[in-house]
């Protein structure tokens, strides 16, 4: 139980499930299966965004351009499909754009010195200029059905972009528990110094870390674009903040070197279904971004005082034990 409490995604997952259920007993049409599938299809822009925020925030950095990595990832699979390209060489041009701007960051950081969060605003900047220069500032319409298709397929009622995006996770944290160059993020998040006097690649880490942040926002626009058919000017607009957000409610910290990618995934699964359940409840959606700051307080607290709580049992366990082992 108290392996339990001290879990953040345990912590997540069981207050979304309350919530549902809550929800649910006001408006019983969340508990059918549909609805329920359509809440984890409308969250997976923000989960494969917040997976690549991850890596950046492991290493105690930031990335606040993601958003506009995905937007630009998306303005340039919409404008190649339009002009005749191959579905294939225009998701294999959104992942090579989402890329090279997570490489410029990178750059920036590792390698000019940059501090994250002034590389990554300037980047901000720059993608959503070029997102602006590119399309002349009209939305991108009319994309072939080959981009679409995948969005209506489905298997036992679940789209293929759920899947696809559960079998993302299930690899990603494979590899970060499993892969020695994936824990690198986490030593060197811990203890920069610390991992360089190791002997660690503390730069080539870190130049990684924001490098997947780009490669995982394109794998977002991809399916973003797929779901939506079309490509407007404010794609994916905020999502860096509602990333980093998704991040710390799952339990990474911005102190770097703790977290999982299911706890980024369930944080931003987390925040999608806050949203969706004030619509099953018929609250105006000014109201949204209010709940969505007030629950994710509201669980980073109760995170505080229950593990303060747990460590406190455990330091006063250590201190009885040892009075015990003094008076034997």
């Amino acid at each position: 139980m108290k392996r339990l409490l001290s879990s953040r995604e345990a912590l997540v997952t069981g207050l979304l499930l309350l919530l549902i259920v809550i929800t649910g007993l006001f408006n019983p049409n969340l508990f059918k299966f549909d609805s329920i599938v359509e809440i984890f299809n409308a969250s997976l822009t923000l989960v494969l965004i917040s997976l690549g925020e991850m890596f950046v925030i492991l290493t105690r950095g930031i990335d606040v351009s993601v958003g506009a990595t995905a937007g630009l990832a998306a303005v340039v699979l919409g404008t190649t499909l339009n002009l005749g390209w191959p579905v294939g060489w225009a998701i294999v041009a959104a992942l090579a754009t989402g890329t090279l701007a997570g490489m410029l960051n990178a750059f920036g950081v590792t390698m000019l010195r940059v501090p994250p969060i002034i590389m990554t605003l300037g980047t901000l900047g720059i993608y959503r200029g070029l997102m602006r220069i590119i399309t002349g500032g009209s939305w991108i319409e009319n994309l072939p059905q080959s981009i679409k298709e995948p969005n209506l397929w489905s298997f036992a009622g679940v789209p293929f972009f759920v899947w696809l995006t559960a079998l993302v996770i299930a690899a990603t944290a494979y590899w970060t528990l499993r892969a020695r160059p994936a824990r690198y993020f986490y030593a060197v998040g811990d203890n920069e110094e610390g991992a360089y006097l190791l002997g660690l690649p503390v730069r080539p880490t870190q130049f990684m870390a924001y490098t997947l942040a780009g490669v995982f926002a394109a794998m977002a626009a991809i399916v973003f674009t797929s779901q939506i058919g079309f490509v407007s000017m404010n794609a994916a607009d905020g999502f860096e903040l509602k990333a980093i957000a998704a991040n710390v409610l799952g339990g990474v910290s911005l102190t770097g070197g703790v977290g999982t990618p299911l706890g980024a995934a369930v944080g931003a699964l987390f925040l999608t279904a806050v949203h969706s359940m004030l619509i099953f409840l018929g609250v105006p959606g000014i109201w949204d971004n209010a709940f969505a700051g007030v629950i994710l307080l509201a669980v980073v607290y109760v995170d505080y005082r229950v593990r303060s709580t747990l460590e406190s049992q455990r330091r006063q366990a250590r201190i009885r034990g040892d009075v015990g082992g003094g008076a034997s």
